[in-house]
């Protein structure tokens, strides 16, 4: 340990309280108590496609250490914070004329503004510091990451509204 990290740690903590309700060091001793073990957030870590598709159809994490440690990951706050700000860059992408994206696929804008408002209230909850279900966030994350979903895919009646609604309605 370096002779600057205690006071770092400090330095940290008193910018950290001064922007936040909760303290550092609670937030921390909260967290490690509830931690998965690491053995099995290693394994979440590695196998996270699969088992964010088994959250997002609604399995029971009770019996499955991987998928009880993928499901503290992705609803600590830190994480649904760095998706909410994936939603809101969205909003900005598209904000933008378009542009040459090169193998990256487009969003279907039509689908973000019929949605826009949807996404905004999604965001904000995601923020929010009050529990949410491991099911939700995983739809949230499949809608973002899905090439072949409504976000990136035309699709009638509104579809990814809908799905919006979908991971809005099972976070609570």
């Amino acid at each position: 340990m370096s002779f600057a990290n205690p006071y770092r740690t400090l330095l940290d903590e008193a910018r950290h309280e001064a922007h936040h309700d909760t303290p550092r060091h609670d937030r921390r001793d909260r967290d490690r108590d509830a931690a998965p073990a690491a053995r099995a957030r290693a394994v979440a870590s590695m196998r996270r496609l699969a088992l964010d598709r088994r959250l997002a159809e609604g399995a029971a994490i009770a019996d499955d250490p991987a998928l009880t440690a993928r499901a503290w990951q992705i609803t600590r706050l830190a994480a649904r914070r760095r998706l909410a700000s994936s939603l809101v860059g969205l909003l900005r992408e598209v904000d933008r004329p378009m542009r040459a994206r090169g193998a990256i696929v487009p969003i279907c804008r039509a689908e973000v503004d019929v949605a826009r408002d949807e996404i905004v209230l999604l965001a904000e909850r995601l923020r929010d510091p009050r529990p949410v279900r491991p099911r939700g966030v995983a739809l949230v994350r499949r809608l973002l990451t899905d090439g072949c979903g409504p976000l990136y895919v035309a699709s009638p009646n509104d579809e990814l509204w809908r799905q919006l609604r979908r991971a809005m309605t099972a976070l609570d």
